[in-house]
């Protein structure tokens, strides 16, 4: 096998999650709990969505999904 391309040079076939990439210019890293927590996080919502018949917004997967995880108490339904 010839692999005479750098190791740099693959590139990711999605996008990478807004949390894994690198900060901006006077940007702050995560902490690797924080990093976890967001990795949680994002994937149970993906999959919270992509089980979803409704097709529910993915800022009620993310809502559902910090629930699931102990984040945040559950909301009332008014």
């Amino acid at each position: 096998m010839d692999h005479t391309e750098p190791a740099d040079a693959w590139q990711p076939t999605r996008r990478i999650p807004a949390h894994r990439q690198k900060p901006g210019p006077g940007g702050s890293r995560l902490t690797p709990e924080q990093l976890a927590l967001a990795d949680d996080l994002h994937t149970r919502a993906l999959a919270l969505r992509a089980a979803s018949e409704d097709g529910i917004s993915i800022r009620e997967a993310v809502t559902l999904a910090a629930v699931q995880l102990g984040l945040e108490p559950p909301q009332e339904q008014s």
